[in-house]
């Protein structure tokens, strides 16, 4: 995983409904077309191999990374490293980054994160964001996982999959991206699956919208 910490000149600028899309041009531009088209499942649905979090403290931003490739994260790293970091016009100060290691070998892993999984209203077609604790935001996320491995890994996935829902916020929160946004509810997962499924949805995200800010799973430190 790359964590980078950045600072804008001022709290001022209006940027946070546009960091997410400008976070994701710029890692587009530095690793390459390849992650930009993502990866084609059988059933026609694209999976990106890359996951990022964006949290703000005033004018401080901490976004962290991560990428199945891992060679995606040390390119990244050396270019904002050589070159610091520039979302658009908008140029960060007082920019460090590091590599953290972050992998598995558990069958179980508990997890937090703004999860999206969305059903289409059929008489306005338009998307309906589900909570964590609907049966159908399971069903949903379950089976992307599912294929999201099979689109990598080449093969179906024979393990176990269970993923429980512990404790969901209340309130949604909303994201932006471009002219759009998304209402997602954080909640605490607790999942259960081989080593290499757990491993995959740390570095890719859980759900959708991976590619957008969203999905990007934070362990819990069970000893805390």
């Amino acid at each position: 995983m790359l964590s980078i910490t950045a600072r804008a000149a001022t709290s001022k600028l209006k940027i946070r409904k546009v960091m997410s899309r400008l976070f994701q041009s710029y890692v587009y531009n530095v690793i390459g077309e390849v992650e930009h088209q993502g990866y084609q499942h059988a059933s026609g649905k694209v999976f990106k191999a890359t996951a990022f979090r964006i949290r703000y403290f005033d004018n401080e931003f901490q976004i962290e990374f991560t990428a199945r490739n891992k060679a995606h994260e040390k390119t990244l790293a050396m270019d904002i490293l050589q070159h610091g970091i520039k979302l658009g016009a908008v140029y960060f100060a007082d920019t460090t980054v590091s590599i953290v290691e972050r992998t598995t070998q558990e069958n179980v892993l508990h997890v937090k994160a703004y999860v999206v999984a969305a059903i289409k209203n059929a008489a306005s077609n338009q998307k309906v964001y589900l909570q964590p604790g609907d049966t159908k935001h399971n069903e949903i996320i379950t089976k992307h996982s599912l294929q999201k491995y099979e689109t990598f890994f080449g093969t179906p996935y024979k393990g176990t999959l269970d993923i429980k829902v512990l404790w969901q916020a209340p309130k949604f929160k909303r994201f932006f991206y471009e002219k759009g946004s998304v209402d997602v509810w954080m909640a605490d997962y607790e999942i259960t699956a081989e080593p290499e499924m757990l491993n995959l949805l740390l570095d890719t995200g859980l759900g959708a919208e991976s590619m957008k800010g969203l999905g990007f799973l934070e362990v819990v430190d069970e000893k805390k």
